[in-house]
């Protein structure tokens, strides 16, 4: 591959890695919205109040969904970890090729 041609591959790596940036801030935008999400909450607190007033106790099975609800969160925000990945991916071979591209100058 000639210094033009590899000059024209790091360009659209460049592009690559722009592009990835902007899907991971979307992508994390995205699940961001999971921590504003209150319905399972607003479940556990109706019940909640209706156990009280009867003299049950879901005091095990509300904590219980808050660590399924934890555990939810995370798990949504690994969603993204793709995307940085493949990132990663460009990068290194984005630096891989400008290293060429300079040893091949060089030796010029």
């Amino acid at each position: 591959m000639s210094i033009s041609e590899m000059k024209k591959k790091l360009e659209a790596l460049d592009d690559t890695k722009f592009d990835l940036e902007f899907l991971i801030k979307s992508v994390n935008n995205k699940t961001k919205e999971i921590k504003y999400d209150n319905t399972p909450m607003d479940i556990y607190i109706f019940v909640e109040s209706l156990a009280e007033e009867n003299g049950i106790d879901v005091s095990d099975q509300v904590y219980a969904i808050r660590q399924k609800v934890n555990e939810l969160e995370s798990t949504i925000y690994e969603l993204v970890a793709p995307f940085e990945d493949k990132k990663r991916d460009i990068e290194l071979e984005h630096d891989e090729l400008e290293m060429e591209i300079s040893d091949e100058e060089y030796a010029l």
